[in-house]
């Protein structure tokens, strides 16, 4: 193994594990003088920069590396384990998203985003997205549609 640079790795990406590790590979390629390609290597970065809790997730495989893909492997299953939420956190964390001054697309795109984060299946997402609708066509007619009752 040749010598490398200090490598500036990202903080941990709790809310999107995927992302983070895409920034980390490139963090890999700009490394100086050459870029990262071992995959022991990358693994040693990525586990000696996750948060304990993270590290706890994937213990088995920090115990026990894959001797042939090591971070390959590690990236498949941190980003599948860290999606594993509970249906009332997967509520809670949709339900949140309102229209506001944004436009209906917009809305829908980060929904799928947070969906796709959080590895929900995109029927449930809809359900989300339909209801933030029905909020506004009821708080619409209440507002300005009231019948005129002497």
């Amino acid at each position: 193994m040749s010598e490398v640079g200090a490598v500036q790795i990202p903080v941990y990406n709790r809310s999107d594990p995927a992302l983070w590790f895409i920034m980390c590979e490139s963090t890999f390629k700009l490394a100086v003088p050459k870029p990262i390609t071992e995959p022991v290597t990358k693994f040693n970065y990525v586990v000696s920069h996750l948060p304990p809790e993270v590290a706890s997730l994937v213990r088995d495989i920090l115990m026990n590396p894959d001797a042939t893909y090591p971070y390959t492997h590690l990236k498949t299953e941190l980003i599948n384990r860290s999606g594993e939420y509970s249906q009332q956190e997967i509520r809670q964390l949709l339900s949140g998203e309102e229209l506001g001054t944004r436009k209906p697309s917009e809305l829908l795109r980060n929904m799928k985003r947070r969906a796709e984060t959080l590895r929900v299946p995109e029927t449930f997402m809809l359900e989300f997205f339909f209801a933030a609708f029905a909020n506004i066509g009821t708080n619409y007619l209440s507002s300005c549609c009231r019948p005129n009752i002497r």
